[in-house]
C-alpha cells in the first residue's frame, strides 16, 4: 500500500534530500545558503523537514544541485539513501539534460551511440 503523501511527509521527504546535496557538495549551511540568497535559519529549516521553499526557490535549490524538480516529489519509497544514488541520479540528469538540448538529428546520433557502447560494454563483461 502507497504512503499516504502529507505535508509532513513532503518536509520531511525534502529537508532528507537536501540534506543528501548538501552533503554531498561539502558546504556548510551558509555557504549554500548564501549561494541561493537564502537566510541560512530558513535552510535550516528546509534541511530538518520543518519547512518547505517556495516554488521559485525550489527551482533555485534544483539548478544548483543538478535535479530536475521532479526529483524531489518523485515516489516517496524511491528517496535515495547514499551518497552513490545522488550521483548516479545527478549523471542521469546530466546526460538528459546535455540530450535534450541537441537538435534531433544529433540526439539519434547520441542514442545511437550510447547503445552501441553499452552493448559493447556488456560483451566485454561477459
Amino acid at each position: 500500500m502507497p504512503q499516504e503523501i502529507t505535508a509532513e511527509t513532503l518536509k520531511k521527504t525534502f529537508g532528507e534530500k537536501l540534506t543528501l546535496l548538501r552533503k554531498e557538495s561539502e558546504e556548510t549551511i551558509e555557504e549554500a545558503a548564501f549561494d541561493l540568497g537564502l537566510d541560512p535559519g530558513d535552510y535550516f529549516k528546509f534541511l530538518k523537514g520543518k519547512r518547505l521553499p517556495h516554488i521559485l526557490t525550489l527551482m533555485r535549490i534544483s539548478q544548483k544541485y543538478s535535479v530536475s524538480l521532479d526529483w524531489w516529489f518523485g515516489e516517496l519509497k524511491n528517496v535515495p539513501k547514499n551518497k552513490a544514488q545522488i550521483r548516479q541520479y545527478s549523471l542521469e540528469n546530466q546526460v538528459s539534460r546535455i540530450v535534450h538540448n541537441l537538435d534531433n538529428r544529433l540526439q539519434k546520433a547520441a542514442l545511437s551511440m550510447l547503445k552501441a557502447s553499452v552493448k559493447n560494454l556488456v560483451n566485454v563483461s561477459r
